[in-house]
């Protein structure tokens, strides 16, 4: 059995079957060419990713499990309902306000 490892394309055959060659390149693991007027030719490959965005989505709900941010956030209410914030409705009203 031949397995393929790379196949060469043109330019015009990935604009028309774009969806088809990312999923090679994807599923496959199959280096995918593409041949682009006499400009060269490119390569379409997978790179591994060093965080994926389930697991950068697990690291931020864990932010959220942390009791002293809880507990900031329960203070930051607490200040709001009690009327402890001051309203910026300008640049000039916040550059004020912070010297």
């Amino acid at each position: 059995m031949i397995r393929l490892t790379m196949i060469e394309i043109t330019s015009t055959e990935l604009r028309k079957n774009f969806g088809k060659y990312l999923s090679i390149a994807v599923e496959k693991k199959v280096q995918v060419l593409v041949r682009y007027r006499n400009k060269g030719v490119f390569s379409l490959t997978t790179e591994p990713q060093e965080v994926s965005p389930v697991k950068k989505m697990d690291v931020n709900n864990k932010y959220f499990d942390q009791q002293e941010v809880i507990e900031s956030i329960r203070r930051g209410k607490a200040d709001v309902k009690a009327g402890r914030v001051r309203k910026f409705t300008t640049i000039q009203d916040l550059w004020e306000g912070i010297q």
